[in-house]
């Protein structure tokens, strides 16, 4: 169906003169039950490709996104060079990309899709 927008209406209450006030907001398409799935089955798919990767690149990686440490912090950390830290976080998504791209036939798609969700 094309021009048909799925929303959601609120209540505002009513006002002084009597009338009652609504606000309609457009379905941004984050309560799609398949959007969900694909997104949530992207994640676990990551989750398992990163679990297979040796110890070093699971913690830079780590350390990188989810700790949000640079690369001087990390070396620093690791006793290594920053360059050093770099190799292996090249390293890692080389390995990440190779092993999702036998599963998902667009994954750098799919890896923008899970960062945003």
């Amino acid at each position: 169906m094309h021009g048909l927008t799925i929303g959601s209406f609120e209540n505002l209450a009513e006002g002084d003169d009597g009338e009652n006030y609504i606000n309609y907001y457009p379905d941004d398409g984050s309560n799609d039950p398949y959007a969900k799935f694909e997104t949530s089955e992207l994640t676990t798919l990551l989750a398992e490709a990163i679990e297979d990767l040796p110890e070093k690149e699971r913690l830079v990686l780590s350390l990188y996104y989810y700790e949000e440490f640079t690369m001087k912090e990390i070396g620093a950390l690791l006793g290594v060079n920053e360059s050093r830290v770099s190799q292996l976080h090249t390293k890692a998504t080389l390995r990440l990309r190779g092993k999702l791209s036998k599963v998902v036939p667009d994954v750098e798609s799919m890896l923008r899709s899970v960062a945003a969700g």
